[in-house]
Order: structure tokens, then C-alpha cells, then sequence
């Protein structure tokens, strides 16, 4: 079974240059660890917005097991990811279901259909590239959807909105309370239904993914802060 982990890394006033390079050196030359499938390291907008939020990004990677990502944690790679943070929160997570594609491939394999636990804390992931021409349309309805995120009141527990590349390749984590609140929003939430359909009648994406996890450790430490 796979193991995925999101690592929120919030860096000091001074150190913001820094972090942002580090975007460019990665693109350049990826991370790579033993047991690491695959990895991104994503750059966050304020509010789900088009500014950059230049204190925040990301780091999310696929791993054999959770030896190999704690192992990680010792490295020169992370460390250098590191450097200058005033925070940094990681969530650990088991792949529920997931269909799309992220670069060509599903990333999230399940191995096998776990019984479902409404009472267990839900991470959803949503990644797409936009096309070109879908931008300003897209863009559009962005604050619509905002909205609609924030009336969750507590049943959300946390949500970024990052990307690898600004304006085109989106990506969105949230956690929320339990499994029928993420039901409530995606399938019986008026306002989220109506920009899935645009979504799909538009055809504003040549790419994406919509994925499912468990929380299996770090929620505490995320919400807390």
C-alpha cells in the first residue's frame, strides 16, 4: 500500500526568496529519495486566489511505505526544503479512489477498496491543467466556488489551493470532517454541482485528477497551529 504526504512548509519574511527559488531548482533538477514515486513541489495563491502567497508552498509525495517517508525527513533534499521555515505541518494519508491522470499517469493507486468509515477524518485532492483558451472562464467562477468552500463551516477542516504552474496547472487539498461531509459538498452542494457542469460542458481541462484519502496521522499538529 502507498503512502502519500503532504507537507505544508511556511517560511520566514526573509527567507521567501529563498523558497521561491527553490520552485526553480526543482523543476530543474526534481527531488528525488529512495521509495519516492513521485513528488511535487507546488507554490500556494492566497485564499485559492490568482496572487502567490510567497510564505507557503507545498510538497506532496507518493511513497513505497512510511519508513521511506520518514526516512526522508533525514536527508539533505528535505532539509534544504526546510531551511528557513517558521512552520512546517505534514499529513499523512492512504489512497481511497482516485481516477484522472497527473502528468500522464494515476499516482494514487488503491490496492485494494477499503471499507468505508464516515467517522474517520477525509483528505479530497482535485489537480488539473487548464487549457488556454478555458483560462478566463475559469478564473471567472473561481471566487463562486470560494464562496461555496467557506459555508462549509466546520465540517472543513483545512484547505490550500496550489499549483506547479501559475494560472494553468491547479491543485487543491482540503480536509474535511468525515466522509458524508464531503458527499454533502461534492454531490448535494447546488453551487459546486453547477461549476462540475461547467467544467465538463466547457471542457476547461486537457487534465485532471480527483482523489480520496484517509488521514492517517498529522491532522492534529495542522489544525491546531
Amino acid at each position: 500500500m502507498s503512502l502519500v504526504t503532504v507537507t505544508v512548509l511556511r517560511y520566514q519574511p526573509r527567507m521567501r526568496f529563498r523558497a521561491f527559488a527553490n520552485m526553480g531548482r526543482v523543476l530543474m533538477q526534481p527531488i528525488r529519495a529512495e521509495g519516492l514515486r513521485f513528488s511535487k513541489l507546488m507554490g500556494s495563491g492566497i485564499d485559492f486566489g490568482l496572487i502567490p502567497d510567497l510564505s507557503t508552498y507545498v510538497h506532496l509525495g507518493v511513497w513505497e511505505d512510511t519508513e521511506h517517508a520518514n526516512a526522508f525527513q533525514q536527508t539533505s533534499a528535505y532539509h534544504q526544503l526546510q531551511d528557513g521555515t517558521e512552520q512546517v505541518r505534514t499529513l499523512y494519508l492512504s489512497p481511497l479512489k482516485s481516477h484522472g491522470h497527473w502528468d500522464g499517469i494515476n499516482p494514487f493507486p488503491v490496492v485494494s477498496q477499503q471499507p468505508r468509515q464516515d467517522c474517520s477524518l477525509m483528505a479530497v485532492l482535485t489537480r488539473a491543467t487548464i487549457r488556454p483558451r478555458a483560462l478566463p472562464d475559469f478564473w471567472r467562477h473561481v471566487p463562486q466556488a470560494r464562496q461555496r468552500l467557506r459555508e462549509q463551516g466546520d465540517k472543513l477542516l483545512f484547505g490550500i489551493g496550489v499549483g506547479e504552474v501559475p494560472l494553468i496547472q491547479q491543485c487543491t487539498i482540503s480536509v474535511w470532517r468525515d466522509a458524508a461531509a464531503v458527499d454533502q459538498y461534492a454531490y448535494r452542494q447546488s453551487g459546486h454541482r453547477e461549476v462540475v457542469r461547467l467544467t465538463r460542458q466547457r471542457n476547461w481541462y486537457s487534465e485532471e485528477l480527483f482523489a480520496r484519502f484517509r488521514v492517517l496521522q498529522g491532522a492534529e499538529d495542522m489544525f491546531t497551529a
